[in-house]
């Protein structure tokens, strides 16, 4: 084989995987702006759907968060029965455990929701489940999982997630109390 003959054998392929690149980025693009306001709507309605979950109330009011804990996302005042703080916990078995906590005027949880997670299914995922979450109702303070001395009964092999979700709960409390 010349060397003129790899040379445009060369060239062809580098101009088919050019092709072919541009066509899926172009392809993604479209499917991303397809799915996009439906995939935000949707996680709009999970948000609302869990302030409800974790503090029933009237309406909800989005307060500026000025702290200095990038893990908050948002602090929703539930009229005068408390407040929702919305966390963003980075680190979760899989990544980020983006939940939800209510606490009350008295400074009690009223209730945890998981909005997302990426932890493993049949484990860390177990964190969704209401009947785990249910422990943490009436917490107050420091919340930590049995195996570092609190009162959490951590996920079986999850103890990492379960942790993940203290944190939230403890960054919760900590944002309700710097609003007074």
């Amino acid at each position: 084989m010349s060397a003129e003959k790899k040379t445009e054998s060369l060239a062809s392929l580098v101009i088919v995987l050019a092709v072919i690149c541009l066509v899926m980025a172009t392809l993604l693009g479209l499917v991303n702006s397809i799915t996009e306001a439906p995939i935000q709507a949707n996680t709009e309605k999970t948000v609302q759907d869990s302030l409800k979950v974790v503090m029933p109330a009237d309406s909800y009011e989005e307060v500026p968060y000025d702290g200095s804990d990038a893990t908050v996302k948002a602090v929703y005042k539930a009229g005068d029965a408390g407040y929702v703080v919305e966390v963003n916990s980075p680190n979760g078995f899989g990544g980020a455990i983006d939940m939800m906590t209510g606490v009350d005027a008295e400074g009690n949880v009223t209730g945890i929701a998981v909005i997302s997670h990426a932890e493993t299914s049949g484990l860390g995922s177990k964190a969704t489940d209401p009947e785990w979450q249910a422990q943490f109702v009436g917490a107050n303070g420091e919340v930590l999982v049995e195996k570092d001395g609190g009162a959490i009964v951590a996920i079986t092999g999850s103890t990492i997630t379960s942790r993940a979700v203290c944190d939230g709960v403890n960054t919760a409390f900590a944002v309700v109390e710097s609003l007074g």
